[in-house]
């Protein structure tokens, strides 16, 4: 159980950071610089978690980790970084981005969950997602967005 929600925690507060630092930085200068730089720091503590894992750092399992998954890993995580640099540039709001892209993100991930993962939703469920759902059209047809 302090798995599960200590991981969630670190979620929680790195994303906090994360939207904070993006709001910040996304007035001025090079989009690319600030990712590399990102990058950068993210690419040190992940060669440290490496370290602390495995007690050392294997360039070559680093090199040979190429399969498609990882590299739609990367894909991804390029696109929502410069996807919310750009909507923060554009003049989003820091307190309803993250609720409308993680509402959107949720309704698209729902089906997906059932279909290929076999995942179940409850009456629960459906009635979260109503409620966010509702919320991000609020935002959204409030001209929030």
């Amino acid at each position: 159980m302090l798995a599960l929600y200590g991981s969630i925690a670190i979620i929680v507060a790195s994303s906090v950071i994360y939207h904070l630092a993006q709001k910040s930085i996304a007035g001025g200068g090079s989009l690319f610089a600030s990712l590399a730089t990102a990058y950068g720091m993210a690419m040190l503590l992940s060669l440290a978690g490496m370290f602390f894992q495995t007690g050392r750092i294997d360039v070559a399992e680093i090199l040979s980790t190429r399969n498609w998954q990882v590299l739609l890993l990367g894909l991804a995580i390029f696109g929502i970084e410069i996807g919310v640099l750009l909507t923060y540039r554009a003049g989003a709001s820091v307190s309803t981005l993250p609720i409308i892209v993680n509402g959107v993100v949720m309704a698209c991930l729902i089906p997906i969950g059932v279909l290929l993962y076999r995942e179940q939703v409850s009456l629960t469920s459906l009635f979260g997602v109503l409620l966010v759902a509702s919320g991000v059209w609020v935002l959204c047809s409030s001209g929030h967005a």
